[in-house]
């Protein structure tokens, strides 16, 4: 399973969130924007919805940004990844609306890849945001929190 983009920001925002919520200032979508290179309009919607969603707290203004609603560790990626995701439908059998698949009931490539999807998301449901990133305190706003290789 490949995860859409709109799921693999919403976990960046996440994990960012959460390696640097013990900063005294948080995180601003600007910040995150910049630091993954991700367009910041495209970020805020992102924001919003996690906001909807019951994980973060968002602030306008001065001293405004974006911190978790949940601790770290209360945060499941299995429940992040099934909110954010739009599609769980592999292959055209899973979806009897547009199934035209000859072979649908005869083969076992359904069963299987449902097996596998199922598994793929019970390892998710054993990982929280807090398995994922260390909190770093230290660094003074302004540095970089996380280190990213360069962008090639």
């Amino acid at each position: 399973m490949r995860l859409t983009q709109w799921t693999d920001y919403s976990l960046r925002v996440l994990m960012y969130c959460a390696a640097t919520e013990n900063r005294p200032t948080p995180p601003t979508i600007s910040e995150i924007a910049q630091e993954h290179g991700i367009s910041r309009s495209h970020l805020t919607k992102i924001a919003m919805t996690l906001a909807a969603n019951g994980w973060l707290e968002t602030t306008r203004g001065r001293g405004g940004g974006l911190r978790l609603l949940k601790p770290a560790n209360q945060i499941v990626l299995g429940t992040v990844v099934r909110q954010t995701e739009t599609d769980f439908n592999l292959v055209e059998c899973f979806d009897a609306k547009v199934n035209t698949c000859r072979l649908d009931g005869l083969c076992l490539l359904k069963r299987t890849l449902k097996d596998a999807m199922a598994q793929y998301l019970a390892v998710l449901d054993g990982v929280t945001l807090a398995d994922l990133v260390a909190p770093v305190a230290h660094l003074p706003l302004g540095e970089q929190v996380i280190a990213l290789p360069p962008r090639a």
